[in-house]
């Protein structure tokens, strides 16, 4: 069951007109849900709006620190309010329309790639020069640690401050996932550097976080897991999570990445060596998320390829 199951249409409905104090009920419907919020759309004032119910204050007060960096290639929308609402937190934003980047079909992914690719880009060099430190970061722009390499090893913390505490005896029950996630760590030990750019990075590309019409990306949201860091970190997501998506040639992605980048004269050192990191902290990450949910099957798949993919960037690195 989703954490966000505690709110119903009608509860959202009778919560929106008691905000805005106006007498009759607001029409509301439901138009997404992910695994810490649920989402409804509503229209109120001539504008069209959407209220997101959760009870993680800290993923809304993300989502409007990200909106300061909305540009016409980074389109976040508007945060207008968040506080407490039943036994969590609400925030209201402005609405966008679209369908979710990975239901696009083959045709549609080659359209929006450009778009993606810009996306990308406005992250990488989005001026962050006001915060500090490296990995999650809280609404005053602080990062969770101090450099990029204590930021992905931590990965193996087990602490009841997560959100996904008790992952640990969880995994421990399937022998070949807990022995995927072993080696993983050492891995990561031996691979993880903090020579890398320090970038903002979304690191949720992929959960219906990205809606396109047409050959238009129409908003980016939900920053929860946004990370600073090294910004091929959100390619290496779309990498790691290809076999899960068919109708996204992710190769095409990543040659439009490199083909820009030569564009502008922009060169990522050691690139093979920085996505293999990626490519086992995003596996190692949910190894855990896998085990808390109890998805055993796609734990394994994903234990699977985390080992894929490193054997690829190894062979590519030599």
């Amino acid at each position: 069951m989703s954490n966000s199951d505690f709110v119903s249409a009608k509860q959202a409905a009778a919560f929106l007109a008691d905000y805005f104090k106006i007498d009759d009920p607001v029409a509301v419907m439901q138009i997404g849900e992910g695994a810490w919020s649920r989402c409804f759309g509503f229209r109120h004032g001539g504008a069209d709006l959407a209220v997101r119910f959760g009870r993680h204050l800290d993923d809304f007060r993300k989502d409007e620190v990200a909106a300061a960096y909305a540009t016409r290639h980074l389109p976040v929308p508007a945060m207008l309010a968040v506080g407490a609402a039943f036994d969590g937190y609400y925030a209201i934003s402005q609405r966008a329309y679209g369908v979710p980047l990975e239901s696009l079909t083959p045709d549609q992914w080659l359209e929006i790639l450009p778009e993606v690719v810009s996306v990308l880009e406005a992250m990488r060099l989005a001026d962050i020069s006001a915060t500090a430190g490296f990995g999650g970061w809280d609404a005053g722009g602080q990062g969770s640690h101090p450099t990029w390499s204590s930021h992905l090893l931590a990965v193996a913390e087990h602490s009841p401050e997560h959100r996904t505490y008790g992952w640990r005896d969880r995994l421990a029950a399937v022998p070949e996932g807990e022995d995927a996630f072993d080696w993983g760590m050492r891995l990561l030990e031996a691979t993880v550097s903090d020579d890398i750019p320090r970038c903002l990075t979304h690191c949720d590309l992929i959960n219906r976080n990205v809606l396109v019409d047409g050959s238009t990306i129409t908003a980016v949201f939900d920053w929860g897991c946004s990370r600073y860091g090294d910004h091929l970190y959100d390619l290496a997501w779309f990498e790691f999570w290809a076999p899960w998506l068919p109708n996204l040639d992710v190769r095409l992605l990543h040659a439009g990445l490199e083909q820009h980048w030569r564009v502008v004269g922009y060169e990522p050192a050691d690139l093979e060596e920085r996505l293999k990191a990626c490519y086992l902290h995003i596996g190692l990450d949910h190894l855990g998320y896998n085990a808390f949910i109890g998805d055993y099957a796609t734990l394994l798949a994903t234990a699977e390829r985390m080992r894929v993919l490193a054997a690829e960037s190894e062979r590519a690195w030599t």
